[in-house]
């Protein structure tokens, strides 16, 4: 930058500024120059970019880009949906789960189809991945549920699915009832509304007696609730078996002995992953290492 191109008071700042002159020795045996002037303070409205030195168009042009990229894309997936429903009512199942493969991001009734065209096949291991998938997404849809249970009855695994314990499958069933959005949301919820029912305590003495109830009661709730998200939040990853049927050894490795054998569609806990084997454990408690091509996580 020339002097021609800065402003006059800046270059008039610049002019007066000088060093004094050096002193004979500092610490060390160091000459150091001191500045006379402080420095030069350029005036707000010359900054062009903000902290972090990113300006803000090229921000607001990718944050547009993306947003028209998506705006495009969903004719496509749509496109590809009614594609693949067309195929399904046609029979050619093969080709309509291929297609339901390709579209992302699936949604539950992708899933859902997705299953279908699995379980239109005979396979039912495949089938019942996808109803689970489906089900994460909308879990009291009442076609997932059904399709589901029938997928798992068919293959005889309803009840090796379910854990022995009543009190526990009571459990598992009611946190499986919502998803993980939907248990923050009622925490929130029930935290707020205990929140106001102690300020109604302190604010509403006449209403003491109704406020103290309701904020025992919203308190269970909250601690319910809370309860039933961390479960979930912090639960293992699923996986259902897509092989005809496999061997949970005791150690991961093809000579060991065999534990227990788990058929098609069974559903497992993941404990550890070691690329070809995972450590699984079944509903009533069972563990055993399986080859990791013969199950898949219902997780993405």
């Amino acid at each position: 930058m020339s002097w021609k191109t800065l402003p006059p008071e800046v270059a008039n700042r610049i002019a007066q500024c000088s060093y004094a002159a050096p002193p004979a020795c500092g610490r060390g045996g160091v000459a150091v120059a001191a500045p006379l002037c402080r420095g030069v303070h350029f005036p707000r409205g010359d900054r062009l970019v903000r902290r972090g030195g990113a300006p803000q168009l090229p921000r607001l042009q990718a944050f547009l880009i993306c947003a028209l990229a998506v705006f495009l894309a969903l004719p496509v997936l749509a496109d590809d949906f009614k594609t693949a429903n067309a195929l399904y009512d046609a029979g050619r199942f093969a080709e309509a789960a291929a297609l339901y493969e390709r579209i992302t991001p699936k949604s539950a009734g992708v899933y859902f189809n997705l299953g279908n065209a699995w379980f239109r096949q005979d396979k039912l291991g495949l089938a019942i991945l996808n109803y689970e998938r489906a089900r994460r997404l909308a879990p009291r849809d009442p076609d997932i549920l059904a399709n589901l249970k029938f997928a798992q009855q068919r293959l005889g695994v309803d009840e090796v699915n379910q854990p022995p314990q009543a009190l526990r499958r009571f459990w598992l069933n009611a946190v499986r009832s919502r998803t993980v959005v939907e248990w923050a949301w009622l925490e929130i919820g029930t935290l707020w509304l205990t929140l106001l029912a102690v300020a109604g305590c302190v604010w509403l003495p006449r209403w003491r007696t109704v406020c103290s109830a309701t904020a025992a009661t919203t308190t269970c709730a909250w601690v319910v609730v809370t309860v039933a998200l961390l479960w979930q939040a912090t639960a293992p990853p699923e996986a259902i078996v897509v092989a005809t049927k496999a061997q949970a050894r005791f150690a991961p490795l093809p000579e060991a002995t065999a534990h227990f054998s788990v058929t098609e569609g069974t559903r497992l806990r993941v404990r550890e992953d070691r690329g070809q084997w995972v450590l699984v454990e079944r509903a009533d408690g069972q563990q055993g290492w399986v080859p990791r091509d013969a199950v898949a996580n219902v997780d993405l």
